[in-house]
């Protein structure tokens, strides 16, 4: 059976607009015609009685599941005409992260990792531990005040096979692309790490609005292709967590506890270290040299001419200054130098040998008979 708008379901849920088709149902936005409520309603595939008791088993399971970031389901119904079961859940006005990818800025990819992974991390604590197996953006609902609740939870793998059974998916299309490589082995087991390499293909998606592997999922990573990397516009930081959600290896991947507190840090501002990786090194950023401080030119103070000291005042100084001093060592006479070579030489040859006084005495004397016979005779 089809539905369509204006659809009475179960003479209580008017169907007015047809929001999506999932991996095993398709949503509407419908009115509680008993609350006048508008709420959202995921319709699955018609199935036999077996099917319906074992669908109600893990409804009852999931209903006990409360956490800020699950969707929870208020209430599953059968429709009477065609054995389709239904949940009836709130309905989030702003849709599914969808059509954020490409747009989302690093700030908002922060907040879906720290939300989605609170989410699977109290899923992954349950005993036994829930596995989603269908992580991905249209999976991943906008409440009014912002945060990111995860939908479409619960279903074990056994209901799924049950599912299958029941009826082709209605749209299976797109799920591939977030498989990790592990779910293309011949005995795949579902593993908590896989709805982390989901994450990792859903953080790819958002912030660069394109599918990593081609589409392809895990299968072309299994065959040795590597890793894609984040634009250079977003962190190294966001880069390692993506890279990190979708390695190869399930233990090679930070756990949903650990991807939670990680994000949680780092939107407080702090660093936190991957604690799943061995040996981790932070990436270095240069800090830029800073700029040579300028000086200020400051003048230099000019002195004050000191005031004229009195003349007593002055004298007194200079003989106290004079009486401080030590008396400096009296030089060497200059020695008397002739005028005449001749005059100079005798000098010379006479201190050179001694005996100076005695010949300026003769030389005296001579003067003296000169000036005498001078004047005798004449």
């Amino acid at each position: 059976m089809k539905y369509s708008e204006g659809y009475l379901l179960d003479n209580r849920y008017q169907l007015e607009r047809f929001i999506g088709s999932g991996t095993f149902g398709e949503v509407w936005v419908a009115v509680d015609k008993a609350t006048d409520l508008e709420v959202a309603i995921k319709v699955y595939v018609s199935m036999d009685e077996k099917g319906l008791q074992e669908f109600k088993k893990e409804f009852q399971i999931s209903f006990e599941l409360n956490h800020t970031n699950l969707l929870h389901a208020n209430y599953l119904g059968v429709n009477s005409e065609d054995k389709r079961p239904y949940l009836v859940m709130p309905y989030c006005p702003d849709g599914s992260v969808t059509k954020y990818a490409g747009q989302m800025s690093e700030e908002d990819l922060w907040r879906f990792i720290r939300d989605v992974a609170s989410g699977l991390a109290y899923l992954h604590s349950k005993q036994p531990p829930i596995i989603h197996q269908d992580i991905k953006p249209d999976n991943i609902l906008i409440l009014k005040n912002g945060d990111f609740v995860v939908t479409d939870f619960g279903i074990s793998k056994q209901l799924r096979a049950t599912l299958r059974k029941s009826g082709t998916s209605l749209n299976s299309a797109g799920a591939i692309s977030y498989m990790g490589p592990e779910r293309f082995s011949k005995q795949y087991q579902a593993v908590k790490a896989s709805d982390i390499w989901s994450l990792g293909v859903s953080i790819f998606e958002l912030a660069t609005g394109e599918l990593p592997f081609c589409g392809m999922g895990g299968s072309l990573l299994k065959q040795g292709a590597d890793i894609p990397e984040l634009p250079e516009e977003f962190s190294e930081t966001l880069n390692m967590v993506c890279q990190s959600c979708m390695a190869k290896a399930p233990w090679e991947r930070p756990t949903a506890a650990q991807l939670a507190d990680f994000a949680a840090k780092t939107i407080n501002g702090d660093s936190p270290r991957p604690v799943w990786i061995a040996n981790y090194e932070p990436p270095v950023t240069e800090t830029p040299a800073p700029a040579p401080a300028v000086q200020e030119q400051v003048p230099a103070p000019v002195a004050e001419p000191a005031a004229p000291a009195r003349k007593g005042a002055a004298m007194k100084q200079t003989v106290i200054a004079n009486a401080a001093a030590p008396a400096a060592p009296a030089a060497p006479a200059a020695p008397q130098v002739n005028d005449s070579p001749f005059g100079q030489q005798v000098q010379t040859s006479a201190q050179e040998k001694g005996y100076g006084p005695i010949v300026w005495l003769g030389v005296a004397l001579a003067g003296l008979v000169v000036g005498f016979i001078l004047n005798y005779f004449i």
